[in-house]
């Protein structure tokens, strides 16, 4: 088994079988970006792990395996098999006398902020604070977003730069922009994430998330929203100028049919159950299109003033926000009539579902209201409703930048998170309590939506899979559990050194020390900032740094502003500021040469006064 290990590895791809407990467990990992080399440190590699029964053979389906990588450490006198169990029990627990170097069990949460920003938080480490993981800077204020292929890029529109930018997820880097049209704004992505459909001023742009060439498709007049029906085949896009929606067929980038909508379509889903496409328009008519015959069926009438339409799990109802009028509107599917009216104040405009639960934001409050899916379907009968708060400044204090979701359930729990624009943190709710049982920071960036990015090992096709940047080259213990039926395996895997990282190990990490005597400075008044940067390892001030800068960002709008710091003894780096007006300014220290980001979590907050 050594030497088969030892050979896998040699040759490329790790692969190695164990048997615990009467289950096998079989692992594999191989480079993304080589698959003929050793999985290498700071690349990308795909985690295939196969669970069967060891008798029969027989796939287990529908379990949740546990997987991480902790630096090789074994102890004289322990049997391999005991101390793999501690080294679980303890990553279980947290891990904090043996942290792992890479989990596999996590997600992260994204923030589209309305500075044009976007922060990426790991929200394990602790709610009231979360760590940093990346910050990427938009020319402009994303509208909004869509994972790719493997979730490795994330795909944002710029309305304001006529551009989607792309994200590379693994590495956290803007890696290309891509000319989708005039104005583009919603973006889908379909089921594999190859490719993306982005509404813009003419129309619909197709993009190849691969190859990032761009196909134009012209539409109707008017803003577009967007959905995917007939199992992948069509995408429907509404044109609010003309009152009709285009039918696109996904096969040959063409629309197929135009049909006749209410006046000013607004809002567009489609059900699962019932295999049809579901349109609002601002006059409350709801039209109900076949997309594979390629007609409207039938039509409802709703309240006008509808600005939102979507369709609860399961596809049986559907919920209509009506901000204007203070209530919620369901539409049963199956006769496509309004059966209920939950009435909610204070500007209900955005819902979001569990599988238990509707949420819904309101434009005029803070407080969230829930509306359990188990006890509507009988016409005529009550709404219940029951509410938390969410934050401290009613969710349209802030203006709205983005279309894109502000409520999302989060994988593998009953709780959601929620993106309170007015505040400056992301709030975590678990179903059942009276309020969030936390919230995350987010760096003093106002979330205007949020995405959750799931990185945990999940079941396909064939095995559990996950894709993740590989650790520190070295030799490290895979440690995989499961808790039914109980299953715990250690696999010991070397990560090969990387020559091109061989550069950046000279380069010891900085830690930033502002020198300034108050947080609190003039308005438009000159302040002189000024940093010492000190080498991580020996603590000694880092001197002689010619692309030391800072990126200063305002709060509460996309004002930001770069300049450099001139070097001076003493490892000091200063700049004059001056605040153009009142308000909180955030200050981020980078640094090319030595790797140091702008997105570094070691930022300075003053307020101008």
């Amino acid at each position: 088994m050594l030497l088969a290990i030892l050979l896998s590895t040699i040759l490329g791809e790790f692969h190695a079988k164990k048997a615990d407990r009467g289950t096998a467990v079989e692992l594999s990992v191989r480079s993304t970006v080589d698959p003929a080399a050793a999985p290498r440190e700071g690349e990308p590699a795909l985690f295939t792990l196969g669970l069967s029964d060891e008798t029969t053979g027989a796939r287990l389906r529908g379990v949740y395996p546990n997987v991480w990588m902790v630096r090789r450490a074994p102890i004289p006198g322990m049997d391999e098999s005991k101390r793999c169990s501690a080294a679980v029990a303890a990553l279980l627990t947290g891990g904090l006398t043996n942290p792992s170097a890479l989990d596999l069990n996590i997600y992260y949460v994204l923030a589209l902020n309305g500075d044009g920003t976007i922060t990426v938080v790991d929200p394990r480490f602790g709610y009231g604070g979360s760590q940093l993981l990346g910050m990427l800077q938009l020319e402009h204020a994303g509208y909004d977003w869509a994972l790719g292929s493997n979730q490795d890029r994330l795909f944002v529109t710029v309305p304001e730069s006529n551009r989607v930018a792309v994200i590379d997820t693994l590495h956290w880097k803007r890696v290309a922009d891509v000319d989708a049209g005039a104005d583009p704004r919603r973006i889908l992505a379909s089921a594999d994430g190859k490719t993306l459909f982005v509404a813009n001023a003419q129309g619909v742009a197709v993009i190849d998330a691969t190859s990032l060439k761009v196909t134009a498709i012209k539409a109707g007049k008017g803003e577009h929203d967007l959905v995917m029906a007939n199992e992948g085949r069509t995408v429907v896009a509404t044109n609010r100028g003309d009152g009709t929606a285009s039918l696109i067929d996904t096969q040959r980038n063409a629309v197929v049919a135009t049909i006749k909508t209410g006046a000013e379509p607004l809002s567009i889903d489609a059900s699962p159950l019932s295999n049809m496409v579901y349109v609002a328009s601002a006059n409350g008519t709801i039209t109900v299109i076949d997309p594979k015959r390629k007609k409207a069926i039938a039509t409802a009438q709703a309240k006008p003033g509808v600005t939102q339409l979507r369709v609860a799990p399961g596809g049986r109802y559907a919920f209509l926000a009506n901000p204007g009028n203070d209530f919620v509107q369901i539409l049963d599917t199956a006769s496509n009539r309004i059966i209920q009216t939950g009435n909610i104040d204070a500007g209900p405009f955005d819902i979001a579902f569990t599988d238990t639960l509707a949420y819904v934001r309101r434009l005029r409050s803070e407080t969230v209201p829930m509306i359990p899916l188990a006890a509507i379907g009988t016409e005529g009968a009550q709404v219940p409703v029951v509410d938390f708060p969410a934050g401290e400044g009613p969710f349209g204090k802030v203006p709205r930048t983005t279309a894109a979701a502000g409520i999302v359930a989060t994988p593998g729990e009953s709780a959601v998170i929620i993106a309170n624009p007015a505040d400056r943190d992301v709030y975590y709710y678990r179903e059942g309590m009276a309020a969030p049982s936390g919230h995350f920071s987010n760096y003093g960036h106002s979330a205007q939506a949020v995405m959750i990015l799931d990185r945990s090992i999940r079941e396909g096709k064939n095995a559990y899979a996950a894709t993740a940047v590989l650790p520190a080259a070295g030799e490290y213990d895979v440690a995989v559990f499961v808790n039914a039926p109980r299953t715990v395996s250690c696999f010991t895997m070397t990560v090969a050194e990387n020559p091109q990282l061989a550069a950046t190990k000279l380069r010891a990490p900085v830690t930033i020390e502002p020198l300034l005597d108050t947080r609190v400075i003039a308005a438009r008044s000159a302040t002189k900032l000024a940093f010492r940067l000190n080498d991580a390892l020996t603590k000694k001030p880092r001197e002689g740094l010619g692309d030391a800068m800072v990126l200063i960002m305002r709060a509460g709008d996309s004002w930001s502003h770069r300049q450099a710091l001139a070097p001076a003894d003493g490892g000091v780096y200063a700049t004059d500021f001056t605040p153009p007006e009142e308000g909180v300014y955030y200050v981020y220290v980078g640094c090319p040469s030595i790797g140091l980001k702008t997105s570094n979590p070691q930022y300075l907050t003053l307020e101008a006064r």
